[in-house]
């Protein structure tokens, strides 16, 4: 009958496809050598089909090699592929992949690859927080408190932790409540969601230049578009041309690192801060402020970000600069977008270590935050000192380098005529030093010749050594072009 004809049909063409599928899961390594295969019972329920084409497929799969038949025991992958295919099956082409931009692939060739001196990266040692106090912080509160491991994620943060930060903001001219707080994994995620909240794709960003380049990644990534404002003689934006875009509604928004700025280190003084807030407000643009810094700021007196001065800025940061780069823990303060960004965090990460946070909000209660802070400002301070003098002692003369009031990082201009930063770089590399080249802090050449160095390290002679070495290929560049 017709029926059954087409019944036939099917089962025979399904047994050949049930071979084929099978076969590309050995071919691709899903099913290992010796691996026991289903059996026919199991296969016949697996795919609807009748013990018949089921017992066929494994029998096709043992007369091609791919199976072996194992008395009472059924049958199993074969120990190598024996038989090489007269037709195989066309594999998958691959893709044409997006190429990643500049600074991504710089940014995950220094993030990849060890060194044997650290001078690329923008934190500190161990040594340098207080690890083993969070260490056991953690534990305690692990072992005390089992259901800050085991509770599911829910809301915008660990309560305690979020008024621990409110209260401290206060210290620093903003008065932000605990509930317009939202606790991300570290500060770079804040700014992020800050960023997707508030903006559409084709946006314009203005920036500061030189500017971090994983900001500068990540508007890319989002599809924002950029304009840069360089940097004027006392190493902060320079507040003119800036507010001049804001006034010509040419940005959206303004993307800041306010308080010792990377590379550069400076802080944006309290009197332009406000008049650049003053000027967002009246135009209509968003300021997204990175304050990750503000706390390393050398001396006593924490400088104010940006929300000090207008309720409307997004202020985001974190403790991954202080307590310790691992911990991630960052957060964000919005009045206007915060369900937004609550919103955008819910469906993207979801949540955030709570025992990570209730370790923090302890060192914090407790007053061991800011005893830290005192120490860590003195450490950093005289390792970027020291430093500097041997940076001005060892380059050539011509060579300018940052004086930063806080952080980690120095920012070094060697004279125009030397070797471009791509081929330090690469000297550097093999020799095993890390550094950040200048022309990832851009989207254009304009810091082809500049080179950022981590102070965060400490100050050691294998340290000293690289410096020397980095200014021989300078100074060697010099002659160089000098005899051409």
């Amino acid at each position: 009958m017709p029926g059954e004809t087409d019944e036939q049909e099917s089962q025979s063409s399904r047994y050949r496809q049930i071979a084929e599928q099978i076969k590309q899961a050995i071919r691709s390594g899903s099913l290992l050598p010796d691996s026991r295969l289903p059996s026919v019972r199991t296969l016949a329920t697996q795919y609807s089909v009748s013990l018949t084409t089921a017992l066929k497929t494994l029998r096709t799969l043992e007369d091609e090699r791919f199976a072996v038949a194992k008395p009472k025991s059924g049958f199993f992958v074969a120990p190598r592929l024996a038989h090489k295919e007269a037709t195989p099956t066309p594999l998958a082409q691959p893709r044409l992949v997006a190429p990643l931009d500049e600074q991504t692939e710089m940014h995950l060739a220094i993030l990849g690859s060890e060194c044997r001196v650290r001078l690329d990266l923008a934190n500190g040692d161990s040594s340098l927080y207080p690890v083993k106090k969070i260490g056991l912080l953690m534990r305690q509160m692990g072992y005390s408190k089992p259901a800050l491991l085991g509770n599911t994620v829910k809301g915008t943060g660990y309560l305690p932790l979020k008024h621990e930060i409110a209260r401290r903001a206060v210290e620093y001219g903003c008065n932000i409540s605990a509930d317009d707080i939202l606790i991300t994994n570290g500060c770079i995620e804040a700014v992020s969601l800050s960023l997707r909240a508030t903006l559409r794709p084709g946006d314009v960003v203005a920036v500061e230049s030189p500017c971090y380049f994983v900001l500068l990644q990540m508007l890319h990534n989002l599809n924002l578009r950029v304009i840069e404002v360089d940097a004027g003689p006392e190493g902060y934006v320079d507040v003119e041309k800036l507010t001049a875009l804001f006034r010509r509604r040419a940005v959206q928004a303004f993307l800041t690192i306010s308080n010792v700025n990377n590379p550069l280190g400076k802080s944006i003084p309290n009197e332009q801060k406000a008049y650049i807030a003053r000027q967002a407000d009246e135009n209509d643009v968003v300021i997204v402020e990175d304050d990750i810094f503000g706390d390393t700021a050398f001396g006593e007196r924490r400088p104010f970000p940006m929300r000090a001065f207008s309720p409307n800025a997004i202020l985001c940061s974190g403790f991954s600069k202080t307590i310790a780069p691992g911990i991630r823990i960052g957060w964000v303060h919005s009045v206007n977008y915060m369900r937004k960004i609550a919103s955008l965090k819910y469906t993207s990460t979801m949540g955030t270590s709570t025992l990570s946070q209730a370790a923090i909000a302890e060192l914090l209660r407790s007053g061991g935050y800011d005893a830290h802070l005192r120490k860590l400002r003195r450490e950093l301070a005289g390792q970027i000192q020291q430093m500097r003098q041997s940076l001005l002692r060892e380059f050539p003369a011509g060579t300018r380098v940052s004086d930063p009031e806080g952080g980690y990082v120095l920012w070094v201009e060697m004279p125009h005529r030397a070797l471009n930063v791509r081929a330090l770089f690469l000297k550097a590399r093999n020799a095993g030093i890390g550094i950040a080249p200048g022309h990832i802090f851009a989207t254009d050449d304009r810091y082809d010749h500049c080179f950022r160095l981590n102070a965060g390290f400490g100050w050691n002679e294998e340290v000293e050594q690289a410096i020397r070495q980095l200014a021989q290929w300078c100074r060697e560049s010099l002659l160089e072009a000098k005899e051409e």
